[in-house]
């Protein structure tokens, strides 16, 4: 394979990436929800029984509820977040550690040691 770098038709273009900046970019608020799109709510329940825990607007009102359940006692894989439509339907935000995980990291709570401490 021959290269030929000496023509003189190529230009080296390069950029400054010290310069670049994120413009138009809303800053981030602490911590972060989840959304799905058409829900109308959020519902924290227990299995095996489905007791609902608590209705909210937003994931980001259920991550206390969710951390606060673990607190008093509750083992993570019986928790469930729910999202609600108008019409009634309803799936799966997420349940179980992973729930418990992505409350912590939405609150801004340190994920790892939380990590740490389950592998003991």
């Amino acid at each position: 394979m021959n290269t030929n770098d000496d023509d003189a038709d190529l230009e080296r273009v390069e950029f400054d990436f010290g310069r670049a900046r994120l413009v138009n970019r809303p800053l981030p608020p602490e911590g972060f929800g989840i959304v799905i799109d058409g829900a109308v709510g959020y519902s924290l329940r227990l299995v095996p029984s489905n007791k609902i825990l608590g209705r909210f607007a937003s994931t980001r009102e259920a991550w206390p509820a969710v951390l606060a359940a673990v607190e008093r006692g509750m083992p993570p894989r019986c928790l469930v977040l729910d999202w609600h439509w108008a019409n009634g339907r309803h799936g799966r935000v997420a349940s179980g550690r992973m729930l418990v995980l992505t409350a912590r990291s939405g609150l801004g709570l340190d994920v790892i040691a939380d990590r740490a401490r389950a592998a003991r």
